[in-house]
């Protein structure tokens, strides 16, 4: 399964960032992660999974209704490429266990708490509690990954980082309604702090700003290797 799923995402990968560019805010953060963690994600269109395929690192479980599966052929698909479908309304036990294992293989499960697609606007709908659960009963951080508008074909869209959440407080608790509900709160004030900074930085053209220190940085590095290459060729002649 992930095997066929990096080799896919590879081949594919030209084409999906030229239908769907996309800016990345806080890029190199998610790589300092762990992995075996919850994704929790607003969720504005069906594209914001393809964001997710080819610009978040790894391999990833995703987690989707039921209702998503569609015919036989895009069922098999879609199991190939590491999505768990769930019965909203009557969860099985088997989804539930293949979502705990893959976190316990060090997989990343990505959910949208909002449980379907937000399509009054931007503001967050309210949370279903399953994030919350998979996180607590997997004792693994929940990180934020957040989508500035609803994604066009061909047209440019953002996606940035936050911080992740951490539960350990929680773990000794009794797993009830409570503690999931505190839990959920934490998830969605963290999601809507990574929405106000995507915004700003939106807004500042943060893009072009990263991408003049990435450039400055490279430079420095190339002058560091220089002045290290000569020091080492120097003290080499004078042996």
């Amino acid at each position: 399964m992930k095997r066929f799923f990096m080799t896919l995402r590879a081949i594919l990968y030209p084409l999906g960032s030229l239908i769907f560019p996309c800016k990345i805010m806080d890029k190199d953060k998610y790589k300092k992660y762990a992995r075996g963690e919850v994704l929790i994600s607003n969720h504005l269109s069906w594209i914001d999974i393809v964001y997710m395929i080819f610009r978040v690192p790894g391999f990833k479980r995703y987690l989707s209704k039921k209702e998503n599966s569609g015919s036989k052929l895009q069922h098999a698909f879609l199991r190939s490429v590491g999505v768990i479908f769930v019965d909203r309304e009557k969860p099985e036990l088997s989804s539930m266990r293949e979502c705990l294992t893959a976190l316990k293989n060090g997989e990343s499960l990505s959910v949208f708490p909002e449980g379907t697609r937000n399509k009054t606007g931007r503001e967050l709908q309210p949370f279903h509690s399953g994030a919350a659960m998979f996180a607590l009963k997997g004792k693994v951080p929940v990180i934020p990954v957040v989508f500035h508008h609803k994604g066009r074909f061909f047209r440019r869209n953002y996606m940035g980082y936050g911080d992740p959440v951490y539960l350990d407080d929680l773990y000794s608790r009794r797993l009830d309604e409570e503690v999931l509900n505190e839990a959920t709160e934490r998830f969605r004030a963290a999601m809507q702090k990574t929405l106000d900074k995507l915004d700003r930085w939106v807004e500042e053209k943060g893009y072009k700003k990263d991408k003049k220190i990435s450039r400055r940085n490279k430079r420095d590095l190339e002058k560091q290797y220089k002045a290290a290459k000569k020091e080492y060729a120097r003290n080499t002649h004078c042996k």
